[in-house]
């Protein structure tokens, strides 16, 4: 009987267990890679900031005037920066035109498109619409269109 020495098994065995990642590798692709590429953290941030952004300016388009605590603290609960600011100093008169005028919108955004991105901020182009009505008109609904940044 024939005695396999230490370093043939030890290449065997690194052998084995680079054929088993290389076939993971061709089932898988580059998610059987050990860390994510560069473009692929890059892509995930850019899908991060494309979800808070539709996120935000859905909940900024929704207007129901028996609710406008609850969906004026959603727009907040997400807002940052100079918006929450702008936001936050407008609200109160927001709140009573709302309310007074029987204001009801729905939005939905159309298209988004990023800007400047950093670790820390990001510049986001939003084009949205939405379905408006108030007493200002008589009921019915209108089409709206919004640009945002």
């Amino acid at each position: 009987m024939k005695r396999i020495s230490t370093t043939n098994v030890a290449l065997l065995l690194a052998l084995v267990v680079l054929v088993a990642w290389l076939i993971m590798f061709a089932v898988r692709g580059s998610a059987a890679a050990p860390g994510s590429s560069p473009s692929e953290a890059r892509a995930e941030q850019y899908a991060d900031i494309t979800r808070a952004a539709r996120s935000e300016a859905l909940a900024f388009l929704e207007v129901a005037h028996t609710k406008m605590d609850k969906l004026t603290k959603r727009v907040l609960d997400g807002a940052t920066g100079e918006f929450k600011k702008q936001y936050q100093a407008s609200l109160k008169s927001f709140k009573d035109a709302a309310t007074s005028q029987e204001s009801i919108s729905k939005g939905k955004v159309e298209e988004i498109g990023l800007g400047d991105v950093d670790d820390d901020s990001a510049t986001v182009f939003l084009a949205a619409s939405s379905k408006f009505q108030n007493k200002g008109t008589k009921g019915k609904v209108e089409d709206r269109s919004w640009r945002m940044k």
